[in-house]
């Protein structure tokens, strides 16, 4: 996960296509990465949890990570699946966790998201 966030951070999209499952194809869409990698500045990465389960052909990534882009900041929060093949790891997708307005928030400021990153 760290490496994927830092070839993002240095617009390295030779390394997010080659560490993305061959089924997703990720070659096909490398333009729309280039240009999406050059618009954007990302600013920090929190890792939340990660998980191994079972016989660790398959583990969960949920992060949360700040980026700037168009003269405004974002964030992406996630909970990444990886595959595991031949002793490598490959991004195959990932889902938004559910975070309630009353929850505290996954940036880790301790507030609560309708006071941090839910505004």
């Amino acid at each position: 996960m760290r490496s994927r966030y830092t070839a993002y951070a240095t617009h390295n999209t030779d390394w997010l296509i080659a560490t993305w499952h061959p089924s997703c194809r990720a070659e096909n869409f490398r333009g729309e990465l280039e240009r999406s990698v050059a618009n954007t500045k990302w600013l920090s990465l929190q890792i939340i949890e990660a998980k191994k389960p079972g016989d660790y052909s398959e583990g969960f990534v949920s992060f949360f990570a700040r980026f700037s882009e168009n003269h405004g900041e974002g964030f992406i929060h996630e909970r990444s699946r990886f595959l595991r093949e031949e002793q490598r790891w490959y991004y195959i997708d990932g889902i938004v966790p559910q975070t309630g307005r009353n929850d505290r928030c996954p940036c880790g400021s301790g507030k609560k998201f309708k006071k941090c990153c839910g505004q």
